[in-house]
């Protein structure tokens, strides 16, 4: 049996809501972590007496989701996660696929 990995980044705001949504689609356990991000999208920039200056760029919590499940159920597990994190503004998060060579039980 084939397996992905799935690791979501999204807003803290909606962790809950994903959480809850996986439940409902039968996931029963996945991994989490505070993660920070740096963005650079709003950052001021100006002049000071000639020489080029920012102000520093900004830190944003955000969570990491690390779920393992086998590859006929990624599409879904990938569309349950999007439908609950999604705001529809800028920096909802990414979603990233992979793909699991092996795993071991200890």
């Amino acid at each position: 049996m084939q397996f992905k990995k799935i690791q979501a980044v999204i807003r803290v705001s909606k962790f809950e809501d994903v959480r809850k949504s996986l439940h409902g689609i039968g996931i029963e356990y996945f991994t989490y972590h505070e993660v920070k991000g740096v963005s650079f999208q709003n950052e001021k920039k100006g002049t000071y007496r000639g020489i080029s200056v920012s102000e520093s760029a900004a830190v944003i919590n955000k969570c990491l989701l690390e779920i393992i499940v086998p590859e006929i159920d990624s599409a879904d597990v990938v569309l349950c996660i999007k439908k609950a994190a999604q705001t529809g503004e800028a920096g909802d998060g990414k979603i990233y696929v992979s793909d699991i060579e092996s795993s071991i039980r200890i």
